[in-house]
């Protein structure tokens, strides 16, 4: 019981709006692509690829349901000049409320499936994470966007994740009125319950970028060159490595 009341107490904060508040249905939708090119390559790592969507389902009095799905292609050339090795699945429910203009907070539970392309997979490698997250911009002379979450795994096959902390910041460096200089920075930090199949401790993904960005009504273009240290880079073994990615994302949101 003591667990679940600072999640219920969240729950109830999120919920505070008058029980006969507007419903408005499909308020927001988003979809997103991003292609990069890995450097250095090997065979199994040449490109990655993202792919997603996502949609506030209804509204009602300011607390949102919404929902995201978003699919990882790795591209190497071992067998095919573009062979697609790695197929990971991101899937995302949960409740969102805004306070005030410029901040969000959000209770999230998350799905995330691993799969090798053509290739023999011997076992199941997927987690689920309940969580909560914050999110926000800060205008002045430098715009300031971060997000912040924390999780618990509900599930962890193979991997055995049990905490995750998550952090994003972006900042606009220069801003003209439909283009900005950008740099931004992620990390993840995990702890993990040593295996047989996975002998390693807790880690830390991190990222750092910078590039262009170019926006126009929902919809932008970034064009980024980024370095990144990732773990737990293939499916069924730990392996970790460092690479610089360079590439670009599309998107749109609008409501």
């Amino acid at each position: 019981m003591l667990r679940v009341a600072p999640t219920a107490a969240f729950v109830l904060t999120l919920a505070g709006a008058p029980a006969m508040a507007d419903t408005v249905l499909l308020p927001d939708v988003s979809v997103h692509l991003l292609a990069a090119h890995y450097a250095p390559v090997d065979t199994d790592f040449r490109w990655v690829g993202w792919i997603g969507a996502g949609a506030g389902l209804v509204e009602v009095g300011g607390v949102t349901a919404y929902f995201t799905a978003d699919v990882e292609t790795i591209i190497g050339n071992t067998r095919r000049t573009f062979d697609a090795n790695q197929a990971n699945y991101h899937l995302e429910a949960g409740l969102r409320r805004r306070f005030g203009e410029q901040h969000e907070a959000a209770i999230v539970f998350s799905h995330v499936s691993r799969h090798v392309v053509d290739r023999v997979k011997v076992e199941a490698v997927d987690w689920n994470i309940l969580g909560v997250r914050g999110a926000g911009r800060r205008a002045g002379r430098i715009p300031l966007a971060y997000t912040a979450g924390l999780g618990h795994t509900t599930l962890a096959s193979l991997v055995g994740y049990r905490w995750e902390a998550t952090g994003h910041l972006d900042a606009a460096l220069v801003a003209g009125q439909k283009a900005e200089a950008y740099v931004a920075g992620d990390a993840r930090f995990v702890t993990v319950e040593r295996s047989d199949a996975f002998p390693r401790g807790n880690f830390l993904d991190r990222s750092a970028e910078g590039g262009v960005r170019w926006r126009r009504g929902g919809r932008s273009l970034e064009t980024f060159a980024a370095w990144q240290r990732r773990n737990d880079v293939f499916v069924q073994r730990p392996g970790a490595w460092s690479r610089a990615l360079f590439g670009f994302r599309i998107g749109y949101a609008g409501r």
